[in-house]
């Protein structure tokens, strides 16, 4: 494990495209940031604004083609992984890099016993042999808090509820005790109770082994109650970062003030709540200018003919937006 003063995961300026019949998709567009040991970081933002793209691309499987990396750098612990070849590739997912997919009844292969799906992580990473595999399987069923771990492990998933398929792959993401945990929307599908008892093993989990976590989700809840730092994409751009309290305080871009408006909160009543208007970008025809001045209610006149650079703001903690309104408000304000 990695100091945790020094990034145990890099990504700068990373760029993926798609190429399809209707033209040329930029998935991610130029996406930085950094993630450290122990920390949780939450990327959110609406459906299509690169949030999966950007972490399939850091393990290796956005399908090329019809997706291809154009740009930009990712490495693990120093190590750029964009270069690494498929062999190389098994040495780091799974046992470096883990990921816990949005859909637990499709990543699962529907044949194979739970069992089955649990041991081949940790025989292929671990080395160990295959009853050692199956003990450790089901401790880390047990784990995961799977009752009756010992007969249940026989078992094929669809046999499983949503919820417990959830903990399987989250017993699978766990195995071999990875650095970091890539959570693709892992509680969308399930009921509060099963999410906050998901949401607790995660963090029993990251203060037993002090892995880092990256989060995507829409749920802002969630994100305020397990995330120390929150990414805002839009439109395969970051948009916004900076720790959790921070952006729930003092959102500086419009986008996520608006997701924050348009989410229920305990201290505001239910009339309170504002939808953005208008609908998430086209990707292959997207506005000149900011992508978002279709929706802004501060659009200028600028705002419709460049984009806006992303900029730090010259405070603690770190706080990064890119919006022209206040990049205008900082530079009149100095």
């Amino acid at each position: 494990m990695p100091s945790s003063d020094q990034p145990i995961l890099e990504v700068k300026d990373l760029e993926v495209e798609f190429h399809t019949d209707s033209g040329v998709v930029q998935a991610v567009n130029r996406v930085s940031f950094d993630l450290y040991p122990g920390e949780t970081l939450g990327i959110v933002g609406e459906s299509g604004s690169g949030k999966s793209v950007t972490n399939l691309t850091m393990l290796g499987l956005t399908p090329q083609p019809p997706g291809k990396v154009v740009g930009g750098s990712v490495k693990y612990d120093g190590q750029e992984l964009l270069s690494l070849s498929q062999k190389q590739w098994q040495n780091v997912r799974g046992k470096k890099i883990a990921m816990i997919f949005q859909d637990p009844m499709t990543a699962l292969n529907p044949f194979l016993t739970v069992e089955e799906q649990l041991v081949e992580v940790t025989m292929l990473h671990m080395g160990l042999s295959r009853a050692e595999a199956s003990k450790h399987a089901i401790e880390l069923l047990q784990k995961v808090g799977i009752p009756g771990a010992e007969k249940r492990i026989g078992d094929y998933p669809h046999q499983f509820s949503g919820g417990m398929r959830q903990r399987v792959m989250i017993a699978m993401a766990i195995s071999c005790q990875p650095d970091i945990l890539i959570a693709d929307e892992p509680t969308t599908a399930l009921d509060v109770t099963i999410q906050a008892q998901i949401l607790e093993l995660m963090k029993t989990m990251q203060q037993e082994f002090g892995t880092a976590i990256i989060f995507i989700t829409h749920d802002l809840g969630v994100v305020a109650s397990i995330c120390d730092r929150v990414m805002v994409m839009y439109a395969g751009r970051k948009v916004e970062l900076s720790t959790t309290v921070n952006i729930f305080k003092h959102p500086r871009h419009p986008y996520t003030m608006g997701l924050l408006s348009s989410a229920p909160r305990w201290d505001q009543g239910e009339d309170e709540l504002q939808a953005i208007d208008g609908q998430p970008p086209d990707l292959l025809n997207l506005p000149t200018g900011c992508s978002f001045n279709p929706r802004c209610q501060f659009v200028q006149d600028e705002c419709l003919q460049q984009t806006p650079p992303l900029i730090t703001l010259d405070e603690q903690p770190v706080h990064q937006h890119a919006c022209i309104r206040e990049i205008r408000y900082l530079k009149e304000n100095r």
